[in-house]
């Protein structure tokens, strides 16, 4: 019942906040400018017809206040509107830009976990030792390296210098990979997965390999190998369990901003996703996709926050939500 009276405070709070952003986002746009003058400077031979009927359209004689509601009830019917300068729905450039990154960010941060647990738990079982600095060293370089120039990087050495993986983009404009687009999408995807999987892996190792040095030291791990249970166990079952708590509230993080952290990513290697979508959105004021895109993000941060905190208490039935 407590759980339940949690998930009822935390879903109203969490629609609250939504709304709040949405109006926050909704006000400042429309007080940077006005996207039908950007729309007129991109298509100077627009008729005055043309131009009234995408006025009376977006409801731009009407009040900010106004729009926002009318913005606001057709959210609510999943319809996001019709992008001002490529006249599309707005909800079907979301799931293809979309699906582009997450195809990206998803495997980058699971990669990303897995390398974390297996690097954190060496370096913290040998504490001090040669390997742990050659961990921790790799850890800092890749946690403080910018995410951009690591990505030039790669395509400097792997792309223009190797001639191994592609620069850019998400397919090949002419003839696919071995003729399978499946492998050529993959093919595609090694330099800014690579460049997201290095950049999650160190800050997750930093993270886990401190929580795990505090955990080792305690009494229940001492105990738990002086009753002769194998290293292997006492690390991954016992301690692991324990450290990785705290480093669940990054994962959420990253998880819940996975469409808010791609324009770097998709910048450098110009990669079609959402992030390139929301940069190409600010660039031209169309509002339709600003809003239904920042909408997208508020809601998986605040979903993804959530589901952490409910994950805490699975793995430690300890903690109480309520």
């Amino acid at each position: 019942m407590g759980i339940l009276r949690y998930l009822v405070r935390r879903l109203l709070f969490s629609v609250m906040l939504i709304l709040g952003v949405s109006a926050i986002i909704f006000f400042l746009l429309n007080a940077i400018g006005n996207p039908i003058d950007v729309l007129m400077a991109d298509n100077p031979g627009i008729t005055d017809e043309a131009l009234a009927a995408v006025k009376a359209y977006y409801h731009m004689d009407a009040s900010v206040g106004h729009r926002y509601l009318i913005w606001l009830g057709n959210v609510a019917r999943l319809d996001f509107g019709t992008s001002i300068t490529t006249n599309l729905p707005v909800g079907g450039m979301l799931l293809t830009f979309g699906a582009e990154t997450l195809k990206l960010q998803i495997p980058a941060i699971v990669l990303a976990l897995l390398l974390a647990i297996g690097f954190a738990s060496i370096a913290a079982v040998r504490q001090y030792s040669r390997l742990d600095f050659g961990v921790m060293s790799s850890a800092l370089l890749g946690h403080s390296l910018p995410g951009f120039l690591l990505g030039v990087l790669l395509i400097l050495i792997f792309a223009y210098w190797l001639g191994i993986f592609p620069s850019y983009g998400a397919y090949s404009t002419r003839n696919p990979l071995l003729g399978s687009t499946v492998i050529d999408g993959l093919w595609h995807m090694v330099l800014p997965l690579t460049m997201l999987t290095v950049f999650n892996t160190a800050t997750l190792t930093l993270l886990l390999r401190a929580n795990l040095v505090d955990v080792l030291r305690q009494d229940f791990i001492m105990a738990a190998r002086a009753s002769g249970l194998p290293e292997r166990r006492v690390v991954f079952q016992h301690a692991l369990r324990n450290a990785i708590i705290p480093v669940l509230t990054y994962l959420g993080i990253l998880f819940g901003l996975m469409l808010a952290t791609a324009p770097v990513t998709e910048s450098v290697f110009t990669w079609p996703g959402a992030g390139a979508l929301y940069l190409a959105a600010i660039q031209s004021l169309d509002y339709p996709v600003i809003m239904a895109e920042t909408l997208v993000v508020t809601a998986m941060l605040v979903g993804f926050t959530l589901l952490t905190d409910l994950a805490y208490v699975l793995i430690d039935p300890r903690i109480r939500l309520d």
